[in-house]
């Protein structure tokens, strides 16, 4: 471990920066992980992207179609892989919580820089189990955890609550797709205490000018609008926190035509609290990425809808 269950807070603090992927796992034909085609994607994030930490084995992982054995298997290929080029936060949470206790034990054991954990598919929404949970699980390994509010579960997590789970000594972050007024009452709740990170690129740039935020923490954005020679979410970032405001609001612009093409064929199904594995899943294997089909039984874009998609991105010129 880099650092004990007391320093998780300082830690993630002190390093976590910049821009952070949720990356897919692509899938062979009999739907098991392809480690060469995950494998390929890696060095394309790291190298090409210059993506500068990884979200992985979420719900852009397709977290709820892979056995207990896949999920530590996909943690192994990406920890390796990686080999601390960048940081690695695998996503923990299953249904119960001694699973969650065993695959967050795993991710510390190889050597993962962070954890992040969904909230708890449990049958009850009451706030003192549900801090239970998390105290639990925080009593059970030292590594630094994220929380992960997200809707998809059927319920989110309080402000208040979450300024309370806030407070266990490795709790450092949390990720926070919900609407910013929401997000804002987290800020006020737990800013002090943990990170605060808003995973909707629309508002990235607003976040650093407004909130000082230093991450962003994460999305399919970072490699489905952005190709190599032409990383625009890196290059307003980098002026932002240079304090070249007015030159990232430039930059930031430029990203209109394609947000516009990203709302309608994903950021409107995130919305609805559902998750359009087949839309990015196309869009990455058009940029270069593996792609492939999502996992049985979502189904995959129709061949119309795969032309329609590629027209739209050929369109704007996105795609060389």
């Amino acid at each position: 471990m880099r650092y004990a269950r007391s320093e998780a807070k300082a830690y993630g603090r002190k390093n976590m920066r910049g821009i952070w992927a949720a990356i897919p796992y692509p899938f062979d034909k009999n739907g098991n992980i392809d480690e060469a085609g995950l494998r390929h994607d890696l060095r394309k994030y790291i190298d090409e992207l210059k993506i500068e930490g990884l979200f992985c084995g979420g719900l852009v992982g397709e977290y709820w179609a892979l056995t207990m054995e896949e999920r530590r298997r996909g943690q192994q290929i990406i920890v390796d892989e990686v080999a601390d080029k960048i940081p690695t936060m695998p996503h923990t949470a299953c249904l119960s919580i001694r699973d969650t206790i065993a695959l967050t034990q795993h991710a510390q054991e190889i050597g993962a820089t962070y954890v992040v954990v969904g909230n708890p598919p449990v049958s009850t929404h009451d706030p003192e189990e549900l801090y239970e949970f998390f105290r639990i699980l925080c009593g059970n390994v030292d590594i630094g955890i994220s929380l992960f509010n997200t809707p998809i579960c059927g319920y989110k997590l309080s402000p208040e609550l979450v300024g309370r789970i806030a407070d266990l000594p490795n709790i450092f972050c949390i990720k926070n797709p919900l609407p910013v007024e929401h997000t804002d009452q987290v800020r006020r709740s737990a800013g002090g205490k943990i990170i605060i990170c808003d995973p909707n690129e629309g508002r990235w740039l607003d976040n650093i000018i407004k909130h000082k935020d230093k991450v962003y923490m994460s999305s399919p954005d970072p490699y489905l609008m952005q190709v190599p020679g032409r990383l625009l979410i890196r290059e307003y970032t980098e002026k932002a926190m240079a304090g070249d405001i007015e030159g990232a609001r430039a930059t930031s612009r430029k990203l209109d035509p394609v947000r516009r093409i990203a709302d309608f064929w994903m950021n409107s199904k995130w919305a609805d609290a559902s998750v359009p594995v087949a839309a990015f899943k196309y869009w990455s294997e058009l940029v270069g990425l593996t792609g492939g089909d999502p996992a049985a039984p979502t189904r995959p874009l129709s061949a119309e809808q795969k032309r329609k998609l590629k027209q739209e991105l050929q369109e704007i010129g996105f795609l060389s």
